[in-house]
């Protein structure tokens, strides 16, 4: 092999590429993501050390930044490794060969659903030591984990509307696997609700046996008191629950329940 050759595929020209083909598009958390990963030589021997896999999703953050006016909040947007593991033993790579491997995995059940400007996707690399590592992006569309689509299902039914869902930073003492949580707020359209609250925020954390969730209940602000209530930080209560599947049958009386409770 040439100097010449050996320096090309260390920037990537002429290297060994990647390209995975997933056999779904679409995928509820806790699913299995199958596919196929084809590894294609370039134009000289390669020692690849593994090929590996990152599931990774975008979240929205802030920071502070220097202007002519003094300091100034920036929305920026992040990337977050959900999850990441690997694949295959150390092999050589030889010009122009052809090699496939079948991956099947699970979709973390933490995996935050595709709404609004939250993407998702699977990143396959080859780990080649002393070259510029070969990589594929595959975009996949996530549903919400089914406890978390029937709880939302059930706002629905009581006349709410979801107004916004964002993906934020995780506040340390929820105790997140991930650095972020995805905030689901719902207002109310119709219904006994809507003359007392003025939305209520969900936050969802899966479990292995089902989902524990954050919600937070923002009353309306009614007369002197109310306002100075609202201004006081007052008018909101946080509550934190869980449910399992065996909740589904009831579930909508119970979201009415707890969140009439805390109306007053």
């Amino acid at each position: 092999m040439s100097f010449f050759k050996k320096m090309l595929s260390k920037v990537g020209i002429g290297a060994a590429r990647v390209d995975t083909e997933l056999y779904n598009e679409s995928f509820t958390p806790g699913e299995s993501v199958k596919g196929i990963v084809t590894i294609t030589g370039g134009s000289v021997e390669q020692d690849v050390d593994a090929i590996y896999f990152k599931i990774k999703s975008t979240f929205e953050d802030e920071i502070e930044v220097e202007t002519d006016d003094g300091e100034e909040e920036v929305d920026v947007t992040r990337n977050a490794v959900v999850e990441s593991f690997q694949v295959a033993e150390p092999f050589t790579l030889s010009p122009d060969e052809v090699v496939t491997f079948d991956i099947d995995f699970t979709l973390p059940l933490d995996t935050p659903a595709t709404v609004g400007k939250t993407k998702t996707w699977v990143e396959t690399g080859l780990d080649i030591k002393m070259a510029l590592d070969p990589s594929d992006k595959d975009y996949i569309h996530v549903l919400p984990h089914p406890l978390v689509d029937a709880v939302l299902n059930s706002l629905l039914n009581m006349g709410f509307v979801v107004s916004e869902v964002v993906c934020e930073p995780a506040p340390p003492a929820m105790g997140m696997r991930v650095p972020f949580v995805q905030e689901f707020e719902l207002k109310p359209d119709q219904g006994h609700f809507k003359a007392l609250l003025d939305e209520v925020e969900l936050v969802f954390r899966p479990l292995e046996d089902g989902v524990e969730i954050f919600m937070e209940i923002d009353r309306k602000s009614r007369g002197v008191w109310g306002n100075l209530a609202e201004m006081m930080g007052r008018d909101e209560s946080m509550i934190r629950f869980v449910i399992h599947e065996d909740d589904l049958e009831s579930l909508t009386i119970r979201m009415n329940d707890l969140i009439e409770a805390h109306c007053g």
